[in-house]
Formats: C-alpha cells, structure tokens, sequence
C-alpha cells in the first residue's frame, strides 16, 4: 500500500488508450480488479486494439445484451481474450465447470444457489438470538458488508451474477428479466447512509416474522438465485427463501457460495460447487487462473513483431 500511495497517478481516459496502443509488446491483458463501471466502459476500446481483458468487474458481463453482444463479438472479431472468473464466485470453478459441460455437448437446465457471501453470513447466522439490526450492525463493523448495506441487502448484486452465469450457458437474458427482490423497505432505500443506519431496528421485524414462519415448518430463510429453462421458457429470480433444513443451500459454513447445476447429464444428482465465494486470497487465486490460462493461450500464437512507433 505505501508503495501504491508513492508511485501511483491519476489517470486520464486518452492517456490510458494512448499508451496503450503504442506499447510496445506483442501482446498486452488488461487486470479489471475495479468495482467501476466507467472503466467497464472501456472495455470497447481495449478490445477493438486487440487487447485481452481479465476482468473481476462485474459491470460488462452484466451489462444490457446489446452492450454484452457487441463486446463479445469485438472480442472475437480482434482475436482478444476475455475472461472472468471472478465475477461470480471469487476463485471457485463455475465458470469452468459450465464451459465444460457445453463443450461436451450437455444442456443445462437449472443454475441455482447461494451467491452472495455476504447474504449467506447473514442468514447462516442469524438464529433470532439478537433483533437483525444488531447482526448487520457487527456484520459492517467486520466490514462483511459493503460500507452501505443496502448493496448487498438490495439483492442487485446477485441479480448481476445470476445474469452472468444465465450467459455463459449460452441463454439470452437481460438484468430485467430477472425478479429481484429487494430487502430493503422502500421508505429506507432513499436515505443518506447515516439516515438508514439510524433506522436499521425498522428491519427488525420483517426478518423475525420470517425466520418464526420458517421455525414453525422446520425449515430456515436463504437468499437464493434460480434460473430455470423448461419447455424453452426462461425463468430467474433472486429472492428470500424457506427452505428445509436438510437443503444442500441450508448447511454452508458463513460466507461460503454454493452452486447448483442441473442439467441432462446431471439430472437426477445435480453438480454442486461449493466453498468461499469471496476474499482477497480465493479471488486473487482465481485472477491467477485466469492469467495463467490467456498466457497458456498466446504461447502458441506466432505473428509478426510490429514496433509500434517506428518511421519505417
């Protein structure tokens, strides 16, 4: 961080793109570890140069399909690498294990599961003990949460990654196709942070009405994300659930992820991925993977050495 606070400098937009298209090595990837979506937006630019973008940014996956269509196929039509494992999971293989079931010709029917690692603390944790208010209030203090609340609690957070696990098993679905319910009453939702948090106790009884609704059939409340194709009819949502208490979503240690596939290969025993889904040494890992695939992938590429900059 010192060495950061020392050496690093604002950037502008057109001196970024400058440097970048007169570099001169024979080829160049892009690390996205931002949380932006202005730098997201440049993701047109760095494509239509040729080059690669590992991205755990969340903002271009996600983004309308007219904007995701158009980046994609810039990549492809420029030979650039673009890879984000990170995006859903942190480190986790869903990526992978999705891209690997299309390849050997599987249908996917159904992805479903607990994506957010701060939801599933909350719900895995919460047993009524103390009023929910307390709870996000020690969950903020550990910083669990974002520094606002009501990102992780809105669910949108989810939504973007549901929608980006829909794209990569190949369905066409746009962030509004997908039913998202937010946490947060509508009378919290527009207030100054400092506000909401001097009115979390208003959350308070929402939440012991479910989890007692939820005692009452033995069963317990998660956050879950479902996406479903039956008939060719698409359905997703991410919203609060009862489930019962020997649900492979009811059991995770706090703060873990879980992923459930199904499919035609795994229909009746469904493929479950499950483990950290955040942290900076599970997402540092899957940025590294990611690094080390693309550097895999350009080892056997040969073309001819440009000296960008050059009078001849």
């Amino acid at each position: 961080m010192s060495f950061f606070k020392k050496k690093a400098t604002p950037y502008k937009k057109e001196d970024l793109l400058s440097w970048l298209s007169n570099h001169p090595y024979d080829e160049l990837i892009v690390v996205d570890i931002t949380p932006s979506e202005d730098f997201s937006l440049l993701y047109q630019e760095f494509f239509e140069k040729g080059i690669h973008v590992i991205g755990a940014n969340k903002w271009a996956a996600s983004s309308s399909t007219e904007q995701y269509n158009k980046l994609f196929n810039t990549a492809k039509n420029n030979h650039s690498l673009w890879l984000g494992n990170t995006t859903v999971g942190a480190g986790l293989p869903i990526n992978f294990a999705i891209d690997n079931l299309l390849e050997c010709g599987d249908s996917i029917k159904e992805i479903s599961g607990i994506f957010s690692g701060t939801l599933s603390w909350l719900f895995e944790t919460y047993d009524g003990s103390v009023p929910f208010s307390e709870l996000l209030t020690s969950a903020l203090a550990q910083g669990i949460t974002e520094p606002d609340p009501r990102e992780d609690l809105s669910g949108r957070d989810v939504q973007r990654k549901l929608l980006i696990l829909a794209r990569l098993a190949g369905f066409e679905l746009a962030l509004e196709d997908i039913d998202c319910q937010n946490l947060v009453p509508e009378n919290l939702q527009s207030l100054s942070i400092t506000e909401f948090l001097a009115n979390l106790n208003q959350l308070d009884s929402y939440f012991a009405d479910k989890l007692e609704q939820a005692n009452k059939q033995n069963a317990c409340i998660r956050y879950v994300a479902a996406f479903t194709c039956e008939s060719n009819k698409l359905k997703a949502k991410v919203s609060l659930e009862v489930l019962p208490k020997n649900d492979a979503f009811a059991n995770l240690t706090p703060g873990d992820n879980i992923f459930k596939i199904i499919s035609q290969c795994y229909e009746d025993n469904p493929l479950i991925i499950r483990g950290a889904g955040a942290g900076r040494d599970v997402t540092s890992a899957g940025l590294h993977s990611d690094l080390a695939i693309i550097c895999k992938r350009l080892a056997h590429r040969k073309q001819p050495v440009k000296l960008k900059g050059s009078q001849q």
